[in-house]
């Protein structure tokens, strides 16, 4: 199946992920991130899976935040937790009037959601979750969520997990490359100084030499003068 974040109808113009990028070995946190949801993105859904229903605002801040440069200081910074606020009334407790597809939200299957959800937490919002892609349809049954989640909720904090520890891993190479960098630039400066003190010392060394060799030359000279001079 191919990923999208898409729902499955031929009007719709839902998020597309791949965006014309090329694959490329990922290395940042950003990168990961957005493998392994395309790992699990699709058009359509599993037998007995729902549409799990997300608030576009917040789909497009994970979009951009994925996108990202680490390099650019202005990249876009991860988004909160998943709380869909903007569908539910929390104080009311209902869905709001007046929402869209696609404008207001979007479907991603009971995986994807899982690993959002894992991602970033929802600070203990309810997911709305319909059969079909219109918010205002009949809830599905908690217990029918239940059972649909059990398995990606499973599958997410393992493979969350996997993403934390290699992006650790990394991250203390990283800093084991530059502690050895710095030491080996420590070690580099101090031999330089070190040779640069030895070539000092030896034209100190030299030039004393020189001067000593010079006078003796001379005491030998004078000495020669004199006998020189008795003799003559």
């Amino acid at each position: 199946m191919t990923p999208s974040l898409q729902s499955p109808t031929p009007s719709d113009d839902s998020v597309d992920l791949e965006c014309g990028l090329a694959p490329k070995p990922f290395t940042s946190r950003r990168e990961m991130e957005r493998e392994v949801v395309l790992a699990f993105d699709s058009r359509e859904l599993r037998r007995h899976e729902a549409w799990f229903l997300v608030e576009t605002v917040w789909l497009d801040a994970w979009m951009s935040y994925v996108l990202g440069d680490d390099d650019d200081a202005n990249a876009p910074k991860r988004p909160g937790p998943l709380r869909n606020d903007t569908l539910f009334d929390r104080e009311e407790y209902r869905i709001r009037a007046n929402l869209q597809q696609t404008k207001d939200y979007r479907g991603v299957n009971p995986q994807v959601y899982a690993l959002y959800a894992e991602l970033y937490g929802t600070d203990d919002a309810k997911p709305i979750v319909r059969w079909t892609l219109d918010i205002y349809a009949m809830p599905v049954m908690i217990d029918d969520v239940r059972e649909m989640t059990r398995v990606p909720n499973l599958k997410a904090r393992s493979l969350i997990t996997e993403l934390n520890e290699e992006l650790e891993t990394k991250k203390k190479g990283l800093e084991g490359l530059r502690t050895r960098e710095d030491k080996e630039s420590w070690t580099y400066r101090r031999k330089k100084r070190s040779a640069k003190k030895s070539k000092k010392s030896k034209k100190k060394s030299k030039k004393r030499n020189e001067e000593e060799e010079s006078s003796s030359d001379e005491s030998s000279t004078s000495s020669d003068e004199e006998t020189h001079g008795l003799l003559g």
